[in-house]
């Protein structure tokens, strides 16, 4: 995308068009106070943006409509904005056409068709910004933001304010939250963030809310199947109990249900159900303390390893305090003294009651206590699995007591209201409840549970997979290697135009979105490098840069570059603005260079790149002349006069 043309429709439907050339650089010169810093805010509100930044006077009071025609790689764009009303400062109201060989429609053809979101739709479309999302941090109050035209347009715009300051480097950084939208954005535009990452993180989304909802179903399948299993040993051991069943062991889930459901069927309960019943009951009692004394063993069990584990420890501190203070002996590299009277004091000579240790003494002694400290390490692994398999074994315990106790409750209920109840009642009773419990176990079988915990496992596979692909390591990797790109052709133009620290590495700070020079006192920020001729300077060839990158790697940016007033620091006075020369053969040779830098970055990437430079400077060189579209001077100005008139 290039400007074919601004065009203004004044209020009483005259029309000025403003022509420029693609793939060159367009120079607009002339005195101040006659619209070029208008131009800049015109083709930003072309590109989308609600707010039009137009400083009251002429302009305001006489023109209409702002329109610029865009040139596309597959045919023209015309985008025409109404003036916003009296009092407000922004609209929303847009027309939008397309066509092959679009011109600047007349006044009366004026039509609002449009919004600002679907301009910068439309456009980012056009020139290729795809469907991309930029995901805040986890924990993060900021919402996700897609990067669109209007965050492109902030890579290729430089007003007057902006393009000497040494504390913010591009349009509008130094505005809420757009700083944070910079960094957000200039990493899609580089190319350091995946084409398909936005429709990855969808899936990412989607697969997360699959796996929640699998991991849902899977753990109440499992428990309803954990459910089913209690309450069908509980049934059999009463079925078991009331002599419906013969073996006491339960066989596996399908043929106990097979069982069950042929005792309450078959017919009557025997008639020596009864004793049995009793003796049955007395066996499940048994059991019962059985296993409370099996629980209460391991119970004993862990807390045993448990004060080991501790004791353990305490010993362990203690071996490593000892072996930190024979550990000094290492640091000596001295042969022992075997000659020394190691009964005596070796300060003085007196005779000790004990001989002091030997260094070999001392040696074997730590040894030894690093030999003790590596037989504790050693045991903790397998004391730790013990106490797995305990609490293992625990549980298994406490859910066999359960079945147990359910199973006497059962029986003990049953005895209670089938007492008073004839032998045929209590037996029908007996076979109705042992009915009524089978029909109320859970319906979940192990081959469910075993088909949802597939399908968990597989969307967390995907979830890995999608993960992986979006791996934030890799985007920085990505990045980092731009920037490095980046750097190159900014610390080689930083050289031609002879800017401080030049001769050091120069390079683009997306952190802290400022340049910065690597001296030999350390990094150098933008804000700690003096004059206005540098801020310039720096600001210029970053832009430069980027743009150079983006039209070498066809990145979705438009090609459009407007600096407004890139040498204010050179042209001070009015008489040097009004005639468009410099006097100071420094001053004049500084701007020189910057213009023939851009001019020269223009021509290399031709057809491809545009620049628009609206300034005071107007210098005799054939090169700079042959660029000049526009020069307001002499009376010649943005608005004509006879508008004003």
């Amino acid at each position: 995308m290039q400007l074919l043309a601004i065009i203004l429709y004044s209020k009483t439907g005259d029309r000025q068009v403003l022509d420029f050339t693609p793939g060159a650089l367009n120079v607009v010169t002339g005195e101040s106070k006659t619209g070029k810093s208008a131009l800049l805010e015109i083709v930003e509100s072309c590109l989308g943006r609600d707010t039009l930044q137009m400083p009251v006077g002429p302009i305001t009071s006489t023109v209409s409509w702002y329109a610029a025609l865009f040139q596309l790689e597959t045919g023209r764009a015309f985008v025409a904005r109404p003036a916003p009303k009296p009092g407000k400062s922004s609209t929303q109201q847009a027309m939008l056409a397309f066509g092959a060989d679009l011109e600047p429609p007349n006044y009366e053809d004026l039509e609002v068709n449009s919004d600002t979101n679907a301009v910068r739709e439309q456009l980012g479309r056009r020139i290729g910004i795809e469907e991309n999302l930029h995901e805040a941090p986890t924990g993060s109050t900021r919402q996700a933001l897609e990067a669109h035209i209007g965050h492109a347009a902030l890579l290729c715009l430089q007003r007057q304010s902006e393009i000497a300051d040494p504390g913010f480097l591009f349009h509008r950084q130094g505005e809420q939250f757009m700083a944070q939208t910079l960094k957000d954005t200039i990493p899609y535009f580089l190319g350091a963030v995946p084409r398909d990452q936005a429709l990855k993180r969808a899936q990412l989304t989607a697969a997360r809310r699959e796996a929640r909802t699998a991991e849902t179903a899977y753990q109440q399948a499992l428990q309803a199947a954990q459910t089913a299993q209690a309450g069908l040993a509980t049934l059999w051991r009463e079925a078991f109990a009331l002599g419906m069943v013969d073996s006491e062991e339960q066989p596996e889930r399908t043929a106990a249900l097979a069982a069950l459901h042929q005792a309450v069927t078959a017919g009557p309960v025997p008639a020596e159900a009864d004793p049995q019943t009793a003796a049955r009951r007395s066996d499940l009692e048994r059991e019962r303390d059985t296993l409370r004394a099996r629980l209460r063993s391991v119970a004993d069990e862990r807390e045993l390893l448990l004060q080991q584990d501790e004791s353990a420890g305490d010993y362990a501190g203690a071996v490593r305090t000892q072996t930190a203070r024979l550990a000094s002996l290492n640091l000596l590299n001295t042969p022992p003294d075997h000659n020394r009277d190691h009964t005596a004091c070796a300060l003085c000579g007196s005779a000790l009651p004990e001989p002091d240790p030997t260094a070999a003494e001392l040696h074997r002694s730590l040894l030894s206590l690093q030999h003790q400290l590596q037989g504790v390490e050693a045991a903790r692994p397998a004391r730790r699995a013990a106490l797995t398999q305990l609490d293992e074994t625990a549980s298994e315990l406490r859910a066999r007591i359960r079945t147990v106790e359910q199973t006497l409750h059962s029986l003990v209920s049953a005895r209670a209201v089938t007492e008073q109840l004839t032998d045929t009642s209590r037996r029908d009773f007996m076979r109705g409840r042992i009915h009524a419990g089978l029909a109320a176990l859970p319906a979940s079988t192990d081959e469910e549970v075993t088909r949802l915990k597939h399908l968990l496992d597989t969307v967390q596979a995907r979830i890995a997979a999608l993960a992986a692909e979006l791996d934030p390591n890799e985007e920085r990797e990505q990045l980092t290697s731009r920037l490095v790109a980046l750097s190159q052709d900014m610390t080689d133009w930083a050289d031609r135009l002879q800017l401080e620290h030049s001769g050091q590495s120069v390079r683009l700070d997306l952190s802290r979105l400022t340049v910065v020079t690597d001296t030999e006192q350390g990094p150098a920020p933008l804000f700690r490098i003096g004059s206005g001729e540098n801020w310039v300077g720096y600001h210029v060839i970053v832009h430069l840069a980027l743009h150079r990158y983006f039209t070498r790697q066809n990145r979705p940016v438009p090609r459009i570059l407007m600096l407004d007033q890139p040498t204010q620091v050179w042209y001070r006075s009015e008489v040097d603005q009004q005639s468009g020369t410099l006097d100071d053969d420094t001053d004049r040779a500084a701007v020189t260079r910057l213009f023939r830098l851009i001019h020269d970055v223009a021509s290399e990437l031709a057809p491809d790149l545009q620049i628009i430079v609206s300034d005071h400077a107007n210098l005799d060189e054939p090169w700079f002349q042959e660029s000049v579209r526009h020069n307001w001077r002499g009376g010649r100005k943005l608005i004509p006069q006879a508008w004003i008139e």
